[in-house]
């Protein structure tokens, strides 16, 4: 994208938070029962569609703000392919149906309470190249040059992918160096730690 004197590069996959109305019980945009958007109702994708235009457009302003008109930037972040916002595309590696289960299985095991679990959500939106395009057009910070998609491989890395619990670690350790930090937080250390032996153990179960 065009907009400044000079060159930047950036990679920005999370959300600076995510939005407030989706941890309301009596809204419509309630994510119960989820700690992710992948699957999600209408509403409740809306409002993180929405905390991610005004995400982007506060990044290009304070990118502009940098940079001296006639630079470039060129800007790497988590998108998806499908033109549906509920479906998160790969996200749903790392955050969809193995960190869901985790967090039900400390439910079930009476490790922590549902309002715990409903309380937490993941601050990640994969948008389109359309959901993309609208927010730099409104903006108007800077035009675009270039807009793909890239398609990579799984981010896991193992040296041995045809053994399940390698693999089920691997992804346990990828969720947990994005997310690791947002989940203490949430809950002790002790049931981070408890979190992700059962991330592990869900993707072990499915790493195939």
């Amino acid at each position: 994208m065009e907009g400044g004197e000079g060159e930047g590069s950036y990679a920005n996959n999370s959300q600076a938070q995510i939005p407030e109305i989706v941890l309301e019980k009596r809204s419509t945009t309630y994510n119960k029962g989820r700690v992710f958007i992948h699957g999600a109702n209408e509403s409740t994708v809306n409002a993180y569609k929405k905390q991610f235009q005004t995400d982007l457009a506060e990044f290009l302003r304070a990118r502009s703000i940098e940079m001296k008109r006639g630079g470039s930037l060129f800007l790497v972040r988590l998108g998806r392919t499908s033109a549906d916002p509920t479906d998160q595309g790969g996200a749903v590696l790392l955050f969809g149906i193995h960190f869901q289960y985790a967090w039900d299985d400390l439910l079930q095991e009476g490790l922590i309470s549902c309002e715990k679990r409903d309380n937490f959500n993941i601050p990640v939106y994969a948008p389109s190249l359309q959901d993309f395009k609208e927010v730099v057009e409104a903006d108007g910070s800077f035009t675009i040059n270039k807009l793909e998609v890239f398609k990579g491989g799984s981010p896991l890395v193992v040296s041995r992918p045809d053994d399940a619990s390698e693999v089920g670690r691997a992804l346990a350790n990828s969720c947990r160096s994005i997310s690791g930090v947002l989940v203490n937080a949430h809950i002790d250390d002790k049931l981070s730690d408890e979190l992700f032996l059962r991330v592990a153990n869900q993707a072990t179960i499915h790493a195939k």
